[in-house]
Formats: C-alpha cells, structure tokens, sequence
C-alpha cells in the first residue's frame, strides 16, 4: 500500500479539501490552530462512517484517549510514536476503509466533480455548473460515494444553526438539481434519498 499524504494548515483547509478531493485517511493531532482536534474528528465522523482516522497527540492520558475514541477516532497514538507502529496503523486502517468504499480506480460510473467541485461531469463528458448551495451538498456527498449522507450534516454546510433552516428548502434543492442534470444534461444524477437518514450520491 502506498500513502500519498498532503498536508493541511488548518481545519478550514481541511474541510475544503474533502468537498474537492476524496481522502481515504485522515491524521490528526489534538492541537491545531483554528480547532480542537477532537471535535475536528467528531465532525468528520459524523460527514462519514467510512473515512479513516487517526490521531498522533503529545496527549498520552487515558482522559483523552477515551474521548477521542468516543468521538469517532480509529486509532489514538501518543507522541513519540514509533514509526513503524504509526505505518502499521495506517496500512491496516487503509486496507479496511478499501473494503468499505466502491471501487473508483476506473471512474466508477463515470460522473465526477470538476474545477474544485464547481461543475459537474456526466459519464459522456457534458459539464453542467453549479451553485454554491449545490457545490456544498455535492461535494459532501461526493466525499463519501455509495454511502448515506445525514440531512443534518448536508444543512450544516449551508447554514450555520440547522434549527433554523426548513428541512424542505433541502429537499428542493436536491429536486431542482436533479431536474437541472436531467434536462441539461439529458441523463439523471444518481442521487438518492435514503429514508430516515438522508441522502447517497452513487458513483
């Protein structure tokens, strides 16, 4: 198994990032700039069940341990950590989110987000752009493909108190979006509702 690691500078970047890019494995420290690292991985457990976590902390206490693992951690490593241990973690980590995430090597259906997620490509290659209400909710559940998105996580990146944004606005924006692709596009997205949960993008 081979890492191709990239560094982010805050957890802003972080999160850009993962509405751009799939990431399969995260690294994290518990002290970070412009957020705790313990309630950066209970977000990013919470965006997805599939994503790998790790967090590498001077923190050695059991105290942080087990709320870190509560929180959604994988793995919790204490500085210094032995790198072999540290390698061993993320391959065994990485070999078991490989088996919970479809298969893309060779474009899985073929739809895709283009230009850091702005536009959207269908599987013969027609582009269609997109708002930034839409670019957020795609780009999350582009991150996690095949698997179910929560409606609270996809309001959360559009408005900043989810108890004040009607849960219908939503469901209207996932309508017309379908209906644009639809019709710009001539092909439907495969964006599915999941009842009770939320929603899945399957590509």
């Amino acid at each position: 198994m081979v890492f191709q690691p990239v560094g982010m500078g805050s957890a802003l970047e972080l999160y850009r990032a993962l509405l751009a890019e799939r990431y399969h494995l995260v690294l994290l420290d518990v002290n970070l700039p412009d957020e705790d690292g313990l309630a950066i991985a209970r977000h990013l457990r919470e965006l997805s069940q599939s994503l790998g976590i790790v967090m590498l902390t001077g923190h050695a206490s059991a105290e942080y341990r087990r709320r870190a693992l509560e929180g959604g951690v994988d793995a919790y490593l204490s500085k210094p950590a032995d790198l072999q241990e540290l390698v061993a973690t993320l391959r065994n980590l990485g070999r078991r989110v490989a088996t919970v995430l479809p298969d893309q090597a060779d474009g899985g259906s073929g739809w895709r987000l283009g230009e850091r997620g702005w536009r959207i490509l269908s599987p013969d290659g027609r582009e269609l752009g997109l708002s930034l209400a839409e670019r957020q909710v795609l780009g999350l559940l582009a991150a996690t493909p095949g698997m179910p998105v929560r409606r609270e996580a996809l309001i959360e990146r559009l408005v900043e108190n989810v108890h004040d944004f009607d849960p219908r606005r939503l469901e209207m924006l996932v309508y017309r979006l379908r209906r644009k692709c639809e019709q710009q596009l001539g092909v439907k997205l495969p964006l599915r509702a999941v009842r009770g949960v939320g929603y899945r993008l399957d590509w």
